[in-house]
């Protein structure tokens, strides 16, 4: 039998986009309809059209007081149950391979030098998973005193190439991100956050794999045959900056805290997810009695 508290549920940083994402079957009101709303009822006269939507908005209200959680956040919480319950995780996640991901845990350090060189501060790395009542996470790096006390909180993201660092100049922060930012503010404290990219070097020892992947798939005689030799100058000198000046190799997105409606709206949904374990939970342990 389990006996796992699900009272103390807490929402993982990263996954904060699943627990506020809206059900398709229970559309809320947003910010700035609840604004509209206010708006509309201080009206001495209204027009029809404004009643209509008045009306709309009332009774959108009301059907949004019910929290539904999406199906993204449900399969959130499938993957915690799992955890909790017996320390299993998604195979086929934890098995993936992926390049871009190894370089960015190997050159975490470079790219903290890095940033404090640009940036003339003191960013520390984090080794700690910090949490409040209802969220918890681990952030990268942090300024401050101590993670508790920081005052800013930075996610590093290492571009694994040049036009992939150039690109993300041009983008705007996605969702996901910026929410995960907003959770560790939220838990630390701290207020102000941020996405850094930064350009490091590729670790010799990915250069080395890619070589040799190189060479396979190329399938030459050696590593001496031109062909290959044209190919891996033009690999390999894609995969180092130092040609490139430090002062442009990173790139920062601030990010605001929560509001206090967003922050409110985000609790809220961790409760109903802990209600939720429960209730999943009771129906689990009936199984096949």
């Amino acid at each position: 039998m389990n006996n796992t508290n699900w009272g103390d549920f807490k929402c993982r940083c990263s996954s904060i986009c699943k627990a506020v994402a809206k059900s398709r079957s229970n559309p809320v009101l947003s910010e700035k309809q609840i604004v509209r709303m206010e708006e509309l009822e201080k009206r001495d006269k209204l027009t029809d059209s404004m009643i209509a939507e008045l009306a709309e908005l009332h009774v959108k209200k009301e059907n949004g007081k019910k929290i539904i959680l999406s199906d993204s956040y449900i399969e959130y919480l499938m993957e915690y149950y799992a955890w909790e319950t017996s320390g299993k995780k998604s195979v086929d996640r934890e098995t993936m391979y992926i390049q871009f991901v190894e370089k960015g845990k190997e050159v975490e350090n470079e790219s903290i030098l890095l940033l404090n060189y640009v940036e003339g501060l003191n960013y520390q790395k984090n080794g700690q998973r910090v949490c409040n009542d209802f969220l918890s996470g681990e952030p990268d790096v942090f300024v401050g005193e101590e993670i508790m006390k920081a005052t800013k909180i930075s996610d590093l993201k290492s571009c694994w190439d040049y036009p992939g660092f150039l690109k993300k100049i041009n983008q705007s922060i996605e969702s996901k991100y910026e929410l995960q930012i907003r959770g560790y503010m939220d838990i630390t404290g701290a207020t102000e956050g941020e996405i850094a990219y930064t350009l490091v070097n590729t670790p010799m020892r990915l250069a080395k794999d890619i070589h040799d992947a190189l060479l396979r798939r190329m399938n030459v005689i050696s590593e001496e045959s031109p062909e290959f030799i044209k190919e891996w100058e033009i690999i390999e000198r894609s995969m180092f900056f130092d040609d490139i000046p430090k002062s442009k190799r990173v790139w920062k997105q601030s990010i605001d805290p929560f509001s206090d409606f967003d922050r409110n709206y985000l609790y809220d949904r961790v409760k109903v997810a802990r209600d939720w374990l429960y209730t999943f939970d009771e129906k689990y342990q009936k199984l096949n009695k």
